[in-house]
């Protein structure tokens, strides 16, 4: 099955090259523009983010914050925007709205880690990678095939509607369109899973480096 999966994305890869592109560069666009957003706020609101920052930290360290409502927080998040993606891919015009999708969690990203980097320098650096980038190795990739499979759905429609393809059944479509998004789904779970269960670890122990 594996093989299977690992076969059919490197054939929807070479079809669709420069749709990933595409959305590779909107994702890009969203880090960009979080990374400057740091640059931009004015002291006050920045030290506000911190307070909040090293308050969580605070609140993982000292109560131990439940793995499972982690989860919760974090599958609830991704689930309204992949469903938000995959209802906008059917519509077919709110495929703006899915690259749009796909800039906020590249703007999320950015935010994010100009926040960490910006105030504790190298223990930002080693937030990033032992408390951002393990989950999102799933996360990112899960959201660029979901905006990638709904951009590649509508144009599918769009030639069939103007070549007036009578074998054409929407239906069989919706239901491939469907299953894709439900291996999305696994990604995002896998992903909400290391998030909650396996990186706060990696921060509390950062975190105490830190001294909040």
């Amino acid at each position: 099955m594996y093989n299977n999966l690992k076969n059919l994305f490197i054939k929807n890869l070479k079809e669709n090259l420069f749709i990933y592109f595409f959305v590779f560069f909107c994702l890009l666009i969203g880090i960009s523009i979080g990374a400057f957003t740091i640059k931009v706020v004015d002291l006050h609101q920045k030290q506000e983010l911190i307070s909040y920052l090293k308050g969580f930290f605070r609140l993982l360290d000292e109560t131990g914050l439940r793995s499972m409502d982690i989860f919760k927080e974090s599958i609830f998040n991704n689930i309204q925007l992949l469903v938000l993606s995959w209802l906008m891919g059917l519509v077919i015009i709110g495929i703006p709205i899915v690259l749009l999708v796909v800039v906020f969690k590249g703007f999320v990203i950015g935010f994010t880690v100009g926040l960490i980097i910006d105030e504790f320098k190298f223990y930002g650096v080693l937030l990033f990678i032992l408390g951002i980038f393990p989950q999102n190795l799933l996360l990112v990739p899960a959201f660029i095939i979901a905006a990638v499979t709904s951009i590649v759905f509508g144009i599918t429609v769009i030639k069939a509607k103007i070549k007036k393809n009578k074998t054409f059944k929407l239906s069989k479509l919706i239901f491939t369109y469907t299953s894709i998004y439900l291996v999305i789904l696994l990604m995002v779970i896998m992903g909400s899973l290391i998030e909650s269960f396996i990186v706060p670890s990696f921060i509390k122990l950062i975190a105490n480096y830190i001294g909040v």
